[in-house]
């Protein structure tokens, strides 16, 4: 009568080449399965340091926007700055043109003179509120862009790290599966 594995019987026992040949197969076996424990075992070290590199690029990417935004901050309060000095000077221009209103009475040369300066005056703010409007407006699309830019850019890290961690986790779980299948 033969046993499930194969193995003949003899006077002492088992046939010894049957045993060696049954051993010899069943290490063969374990190795193979070994190998292959080993390469998916690499496989999931190469996408964790894959994983490692886009956190770094991640934080290099964080580092920049942080950096454009202090930027983009202190161009802004140059902005603020400006603008609050061009609106005192359209505020005293436009004193100087009531107060010269008031007095044309007295002076009427003097205040068609003072009224040319002032009214140079507020078209030079005019002006310079035009520049810094078109100021702001190019330097705040050039922000919006770059941020859009590094916002594609994250969400496309974000995906392939997703990606990354669930090929991870099902090589894991097949791991687990052959290791378990090997223990027991």
């Amino acid at each position: 009568m033969k046993m499930s594995v194969g193995f003949r019987k003899s006077l002492f026992g088992f046939h010894t080449e049957d045993v060696l040949s049954y051993i010899e197969k069943s290490q063969k076996k374990f190795a193979d399965k070994e190998a292959a424990l080993s390469e998916q075992l690499d496989l999931l070290e190469k996408e964790l340091a894959r994983s490692n590199e886009n956190a770094v690029k991640l934080q290099n990417e964080k580092f920049e926007i942080e950096k454009k935004l202090a930027e983009f901050s202190e161009k802004y309060e140059e902005i603020e700055r400006l603008s609050e000095n061009i609106g005192k000077l359209y505020l005293v221009a436009q004193a100087n043109a009531q107060a010269i209103m008031a007095n044309s009475e007295q002076s009427v040369q003097l205040a068609e003179s003072e009224v040319e300066k002032n009214l140079t005056a507020l078209q030079e703010a005019h002006a310079s509120l035009g520049e810094l409007k078109d100021h702001i407006q190019t330097t705040s699309e050039s922000f919006v862009s770059e941020v859009n830019t590094l916002i594609r850019s994250l969400d496309e890290t974000r995906r392939t790290i997703e990606e990354n961690a669930k090929g991870s986790r099902e090589q894991k779980q097949q791991f687990d599966e052959v290791y378990e299948s090997l223990v027991k």
